[in-house]
This record gives structure tokens, sequence and C-alpha cells, in this order.
């Protein structure tokens, strides 16, 4: 660096350091996520630097910029498959399906031949008549609650255009969609009982249970568990079996 551009730098870090401390600490209190973003951008933080610096300024964390990742780590697939007949799946923060096991694929759909966006579960529940037929009754329920959850992440994400070229997709293309979108209905968590009707085995019954991952904390882990180790958990077996 020039020394003329060092000086330059150093007098303006002066002059901003003089200006933040005649700012009383009521006003300094009211900076906006955009300026920290902005500051974050210009300083060039790391992902930890950068959480760091939000959880300093604002006390909260910051939503992601990066777009989510397709893919998951080697040992997160090796425990879903370890789940072996509970349909297990990894959800991103825009509710993609970016990972699955055997019995999941069998049961909600072939994710390895789906395009993206079909693997979008909120695009898939608005638009997928295999997922109507599979939830046939419970639809609406789980509609309805899929939709809240979507709109609770959304809220971290509010005009991001990926975003908003779904929503605006949605709307066009499900009429429930745009009923029940303007309700800004919200909600995180899984479902509880889940109740699904495959076209080769039948009714299947489950426990559904949602965490996420300590070392990937936009991720969610969902497991649907067998309700009864009876009837359910042999069609699951059967489902397996004809590989």
């Amino acid at each position: 660096m020039e020394h003329g551009d060092r000086e330059r730098l150093l007098e303006l870090a002066h002059f901003l350091k003089t200006r933040r401390a005649r700012i009383s600490p009521e006003l300094a209190g009211q900076v906006s996520t955009q300026v920290i973003e902005s500051i974050a951008r210009a300083l060039q933080l790391d992902a930890t630097e950068r959480r760091h610096f939000f959880c300093l300024a604002l006390q909260q964390l910051p939503a992601d910029p990066v777009p989510p990742a397709s893919e998951i780590s080697r040992a997160l697939q090796q425990f879903l498959d370890l789940q072996g007949i509970c349909p297990a799946y990894v959800t991103d923060p825009r509710l993609n399906i970016v990972g699955w096991n055997q019995v999941a694929s069998r049961i909600y759909g072939t994710y390895e031949t789906m395009s993206a966006r079909e693997r979008n579960s909120v695009w898939r529940t608005f638009t997928s008549p295999y997922v109507r037929e599979l939830l046939q009754e419970n639809w609406e329920r789980h509609a309805r609650h899929r939709l809240a959850h979507f709109r609770a992440c959304y809220g971290s994400y509010s005009g991001d255009p990926w975003w908003m070229e779904l929503i605006e997709d949605l709307s066009h293309a499900s009429e429930e969609f745009r009923e029940w979108w303007p309700r800004h209905d919200v909600l995180n968590g899984p479902e509880g009982l889940k109740v699904n009707y495959h076209p080769s085995v039948g009714k299947l019954v489950f426990e559904q249970v949602s965490f996420l991952l300590s070392d990937a904390p936009h991720l969610t882990v969902t497991i649907n568990m067998p309700r009864d180790v009876g009837e359910t958990a042999s069609k699951l077996r059967m489902l397996l079996s004809h590989s």
C-alpha cells in the first residue's frame, strides 16, 4: 500500500472514530441490519467473524447470504442411511431436500431424478399430484404447516430474488397458495403424527422428529419413525426389499 493511501485511510479511521464518539448511546444503538451487513462486506469478514460482529452489534445472528449447499457431507449421508426403515431427509433454509435415504426416496418420490425445483418441498407440496395422493385427506393440514414453515424461513430472506421468484411461481401454480400466503401464518418444528398412503403398500403412520445440526445449523434433519413396530414397519421393510 502506498504511503499516501495509508495516511488517507488512517485519517478516515480517525474521522469516523471522532464522529462516532459524539453520538449519544441512544442514537448509536439504532444501527440497521443493512448498515452492519455493509460494514461486514467492506471489512471482508469471514463467516465466523461476521456472525460474531452481528451478535456484538445487534445481539442477533445474521441471515446467511450464501446460497444453501446442494450436497451434504459423507458423514451425514451415512447417518441417514443408518436410519434403516425410517424415512429420513435433510432440508436447507429454502426447504429444498438436499439429502435423503433410500426408504425416503421409495415413499416420497425418486429425489435422484428430480430437478432442483422439484426437490423444493413447498413447490412439490402445492404442485405435485403424487403428493396430494400420498397425503389424501391430510394434504391441507400438511400444506398449511409447510407453508407456515416456509413463511417463517422467508422472514430472514425478505426480498431475496430466489424467494421472490418461487413465491411468484407458486402464486401462479396453486390456488391454495394464493389464498393462504397473504395470511402470514408462521410455524416451525415437526408435524408430529404423519399419515401417508403409498400406492404400493397402503397406509403408513409415522411420528416425526426434526433437529438442526450443530456443525451445520442451516440444515435440518427430519426422521419419520414408524408409529407401530408391526404393520407400518413391515410395509417399510417390504418397500426396501423390492430393490
